[in-house]
């Protein structure tokens, strides 16, 4: 399994430099505010297509409202420890790419605006489900920018050819792991049924939520008993010594590395991933493969929609009025939308989605049309990821190799699991 975290999560950014901010930057409508003019600084992570996609729409709305964006864009390694040595500075960029795990340690360190009442910008524009998405408490300090969601992608030549068909409706996880199973049975012993999850927190909070619960409290403390952990890595350990994932050899093989993940290798007729993750899986094989819900819950959904990145303002912007109009633009303007299309992933409005039909591939319409029906069979988590989330999901990844590779036993993993929860907590 391949996971594309750039949307989702930021590695472990330390801000302890930031405590010096002061509470009077907070909520700067108070300082110069503009709706036009000027002169706005702008900062984003991403590649060649991101850049490329975002400066021809900052060009375009440059002249439209007379004032000058500069801006500044790192890959994803680098980004993170140029914003927090800017913030640290009193010197970030007006308008900031946030990911949802690192916007409750800005927010908490006064980096951040509250954007509720800023002038200019509407945050409703977005889906339902990623209003809040952006929120600490009764605060708001980021607005969707592109979103993704889970999704369970499908080889169909060789679901076809282990006889097999994936559910259309409600299904759960023991459903779905008969089904790889008998797809390495009919398949033989080099193919598997679908690629390892066990260390994949996601797919864990997909079902714990399935289940009728959130798997962190409303304070940011873990929700589940250890015999929840403890069921979900044996259920794991079962499907690799059944074939229904492959041995941890062949997993580790496409470690960090999707061209040579099993599923796109076609070792696996199934994969965890998100969205834009299909989007790259597709690209990498020569035949068709699909998008669809993973293990769901009609009464419980387990998916939510979730943001892939966020845009921000500084608590220090001298122009907060101006920044908010620039984020409100690219948005709902629709010369934005169709410049920007894609690039930063899948756009976090019904308004974009329509707009771009029929103007995408194939591959990037089936993402958007699954995007649509998650916007239907989805529900809102509960809170932002709480510090220690991210170090949280390597730990439990980690774990789930070293249980593979018969290092680590599962009792060990659980009570070690729980322990660096708490710790965080």
């Amino acid at each position: 399994m391949s996971i594309n975290r750039r949307g989702l999560l930021a590695a472990g950014i330390g801000l302890g430099a930031v405590a010096g901010l002061t509470a009077c930057g907070v909520g700067g409508q108070q300082q110069v505010a503009q709706s036009g003019g000027g002169e706005l600084r702008m900062t984003w992570w991403g590649g060649d297509s991101e850049g490329k996609a975002l400066n021809a729409a900052l060009d375009a709305y440059q002249e439209q409202a007379s004032v000058t964006v500069k801006r500044e864009s790192l890959p994803w390694d680098g980004y993170w420890d140029k914003l927090a040595t800017q913030t640290a500075g009193r010197n970030a960029p007006d308008v900031v790419m946030q990911a949802g795990s690192q916007i409750p340690d800005y927010a908490g360190r006064q980096a951040l605006t509250d954007l509720n009442g800023v002038d200019g910008l509407d945050p409703t524009v977005v889906d339902e489900g990623l209003q809040t998405f952006g929120a600490v408490e009764d605060k708001l300090f980021g607005v969707v920018a592109a979103a993704n969601a889970m999704s369970l992608v499908t080889n169909p030549s060789l679901v076809e050819k282990a006889k097999v068909s994936v559910p259309e409706g409600e299904y759960d996880w023991q459903e779905l792991g008969e089904l790889a199973n008998r797809v390495h049975q009919e398949l033989g012993d080099d193919v598997w049924g679908m690629g390892d999850a066990g260390g994949d927190l996601i797919s864990l909070i997909l079902r714990v939520r399935a289940g009728g619960k959130e798997f962190y409290t409303d304070d940011g403390k873990i929700n589940i008993a250890p015999d929840e952990l403890t069921a979900w890595l044996e259920m794991w350990h079962k499907l690799r010594e059944s074939g229904g994932a492959p041995p941890p050899d062949v997993t580790s093989e496409g470690q960090g590395d999707m061209a040579n993940s099993p599923f796109v290798r076609q070792r696996t007729a199934f994969a965890f991933g998100w969205t834009q993750d299909y989007v790259s899986m597709a690209s990498l094989m020569d035949q068709p493969i699909t998008i669809g819900l993973p293990p769901n819950s009609q009464a419980n959904p387990g998916l939510w929609m979730n943001a892939a990145s966020l845009w921000s303002i500084s608590a220090t912007s001298a122009n907060v009025a101006g920044a908010g109009a620039l984020i409100n633009h690219l948005l709902t303007d629709d010369a934005a939308i169709t410049t920007i299309g894609l690039a930063l992933g899948t756009p976090p409005t019904q308004q974009a989605r329509d707009l771009l039909t029929g103007n995408m591939d194939e591959t990037q319409q089936a993402a958007t049309d699954y995007m649509n029906r998650v916007a239907e069979q989805s529900k809102p988590l509960n809170r932002l990821w709480p510090k220690g989330f991210a170090e949280l999901r390597s730990l439990l990844q980690e774990q789930n190799e070293a249980i593979a590779f018969k290092k680590m036993s599962i009792d060990d993993a659980v009570t070690a699991f729980f322990a660096k929860a708490e710790q965080d907590a």
